[in-house]
């Protein structure tokens, strides 16, 4: 009854034997030696093995500590180069992100607006991480052909929307969205030589991680299809038994474009934070509030404050769905959420 994928997914059990498997080399990839030599051979194997999947050079790929370690990363460089009050971002993008930006320099996903044509760095995620918008790049690749875009691709590329290299110049993947481990990331560099800083990093990477990261990029390419149409008709079992049998309720940027498997909806007279604790600990159902790395479960998260003014509207939960759910998960879900809307509900009024 795990509802939370959007955190973090189980990992596979595939994953899982492919990371024991390389336990046993311990060497430093760096060190010249045979036993660093065997680590840096089979590092560099499954670098070959994401890139194959993701369809560019093993030399366009950095491993880093986590996916936003990754973000991070890119941000402290362009920081460097172009100074702090010239980097932007939407105004919907990860923690990760928008704390590392001036908070007058986040902009309207929509439009761009209040972005000068002097801006040197740009963030816009790919999917929102809580509502799951998809937000295209296009039109900002187009209004802005000289900058630094960055495109966080945690979200879509877990649930299946394929990432548009040609529309930035890093990407960031978060492997513990595909039933992979945490604790390790991944960063595409369009341009690898114009950031030596991040694509010659000799940080000691640790091979359990990136074993696994790769069997789960390969395991999600492979499965995609099948997950992705599963996934999707849970998404409309769980808003239809809403829609006929919650009254009050909204699902946040319903009508725009989203991912599949990512549901944020608000129900009047229901705070999702206690909504939250009564699943968890009455239930054993984990869903959240909003990003796991900004939760505050006292307040409505940032991106909701922006996408809703209806304050009526901004108590939201975040329900995930991930490829190990079954049919009477699911069942047994709608039915769950549903009696203790009606007992919050009955307490508060």
């Amino acid at each position: 009854m795990y509802f939370d994928s959007a955190a973090t997914t189980p990992l596979d059990p595939r994953v899982k034997e492919e990371m024991l498997s390389v336990m046993d080399i311990f060497g430093n990839e760096n060190s010249k030696h045979c036993y660093g030599f065997e680590a840096r051979k089979k590092m560099d194997g499954y670098l070959r093995r994401i890139a194959d999947v993701l369809n560019v050079s093993p030399d366009q790929l950095a491993i880093t500590y986590s996916g936003t370690d990754s973000n991070r990363k890119i941000i402290w460089a362009c920081r460097k180069r172009f100074g702090y009050e010239n980097l932007y971002c939407s105004s919907v993008e990860h923690s990760s992100i928008s704390d590392e930006i001036l908070e007058e320099n986040c902009f309207d996903p929509r439009d761009f607006s209040g972005v000068p044509e002097s801006a040197k760095f740009l963030a816009l995620m790919h999917a929102n991480s809580e509502t799951g918008a998809v937000y295209e790049g296009e039109e900002l690749r187009k209004k802005f052909p000289d900058a630094v875009l960055l495109r966080d691709y945690a979200q879509s590329f877990a649930k299946g929307l394929l990432p548009d290299f040609g529309n930035c110049d890093g990407g960031t993947f978060a492997p513990q969205k595909i039933y992979g481990p945490k604790m390790v990331g991944l960063l595409y560099l369009k341009n690898p030589e114009f950031f030596t800083e991040i694509s010659k990093d000799s940080h000691t990477k640790n091979l359990f991680l990136v074993a696994g990261m790769a069997k789960a990029f390969e395991i999600h390419a492979e499965e995609l299809s099948k997950k992705i149409v599963q996934i999707g008709k849970w998404q409309q079992q769980i808003e239809g038994f809403i829609d006929a049998n919650i009254p009050d309720y909204k699902i946040h940027e319903k009508e725009k474009p989203r991912i599949p498997g990512l549901i944020n909806v608000a129900f009047k007279g229901a705070r999702g934070s206690e909504l939250m604790a009564i699943l968890s600990e009455r239930e054993g159902i984990a869903i959240s509030t909003g990003s796991a790395c900004t939760s505050d479960i006292l307040s409505p998260t940032r991106v909701i404050k922006f996408i809703e003014q209806d304050e009526t509207w901004r108590y939201s939960i975040r329900i995930g769905l991930h490829k190990f759910l079954s049919d009477e998960n699911v069942r047994d879900f709608c039915e769950i959420l549903e009696h203790y809307i009606e007992e919050i509900r009955k307490k508060n009024y």
